[in-house]
């Protein structure tokens, strides 16, 4: 997955006299967070990690034909992450863990003036994505940097603040948005995108796997489908999460696997990168604010940051986790 055109470079094989003779006015800061986390019966657990990168690699091609000026060096993935799915093979981090991280990571950066660092992740959890967005509002605040969580950009520009893709690919060829509508995990976009990035590594019979979905576990039950509004109240957020908590207590995937491609992959891949594009070249020249990076989650991240509302949720709930 590297870039062609783009002027990239991966900052672990640069000596410190290469790193330091970068221009710092035109440079990047790239780095991919999100989890090792059980995806389905046929996915590998670097799913969300791998897929944060391939975004983050085609986006780079992107930038670079519209700013050709714009240097861009890539970090290693880093792996800490919350909200895994609570299967064997998962690995779980608390939520103040990603920020403190990431944080210093962009503490680290910025002191050096290595000022524009994106950080890119496919993860959905919002005690994954807005801890993400604390620590870029901190080194931003305190450093004067201009760090961004590309998932939150996204979420905010494209869902209002939902995992849910339908609207946004199921107008490809190969697929439906019925196809897609509740495949938020390990389904026909992550299977596609594994597929293309990584089709070694898929195991076989996702063929066969039938379409399961949160909203489908509903219907089964008797109860209420979730909200699917492009802006969800906060009472609908809550049992949101609440539901697909205890959805993915027994399940490993949501969606439909089986209509999954190799190609489908690439085109879902090209489509979230473009949008992504669109949104950080507003950033790069300066028109879109840093204020306006958040995800809808932004203004009630207490909810999804502070360790005892946590805790005290996942009580009321009946949350079980063997990973954590």
């Amino acid at each position: 997955m590297t870039p062609g055109a783009a002027n990239v470079r991966d900052w672990q094989y640069m000596t410190g006299r290469e790193i330091d003779a970068v221009d710092r006015s035109t440079a990047v800061v790239i780095v991919a967070c999100s989890p090792l986390e059980v995806h389905g019966p046929h996915l590998p657990v670097i799913t969300d990690n791998l897929e944060a990168q391939g975004i983050a690699d085609r986006a780079i091609e992107l930038m670079a034909e519209r700013h050709p000026e714009a240097v861009f060096l890539r970090l290693p993935p880093i792996y800490v992450a919350a909200d895994v799915l609570p299967h064997v093979g998962s690995v779980m981090f608390r939520s103040s863990t990603i920020t403190r991280v990431l944080e210093d990571l962009g503490r680290s950066l910025a002191v050096q003036g290595f000022k524009n660092i994106w950080v890119s992740s496919f993860h959905g959890g919002p005690r994954h994505f807005v801890p993400i967005e604390v620590a870029c509002d901190r080194v931003n605040r305190r450093y004067g940097a201009r760090m961004v969580s590309l998932f939150s950009l996204l979420i905010n520009r494209l869902t209002g603040g939902s995992s849910d893709l339908s609207t946004i690919l199921g107008h490809l060829d190969g697929v439906s948005k019925e196809d897609l509508v509740g495949d938020t995990h390990g389904g026909a976009v992550e299977t596609s995108l594994m597929l293309h990035l990584l089709g070694q590594h898929v195991a076989g019979g996702y063929q066969d796997l039938p379409q399961r979905t949160v909203d489908g576990r509903l219907r089964e039950r008797g109860e209420p489908a979730l909200v699917k509004g492009s802006r969800p109240t906060l009472p609908e957020l809550m049992r949101g999460f609440k539901v697909k908590l205890r959805y993915f207590e027994e399940e490993t995937y949501s969606g439909h696997p089986a209509v999954a491609s190799a190609e489908l992959g690439e085109a879902f891949l090209d489509t979230l990168a473009g949008h992504a594009v669109d949104a950080l070249s507003e950033l790069w020249t300066g028109q879109l604010s840093l204020e306006r990076c958040h995800s809808p989650l932004w203004k009630i991240r207490h909810i999804f940051t502070n360790p005892a509302v946590s805790w005290l949720f996942e009580r009321a709930v009946g949350h079980r986790s063997r990973v954590f």
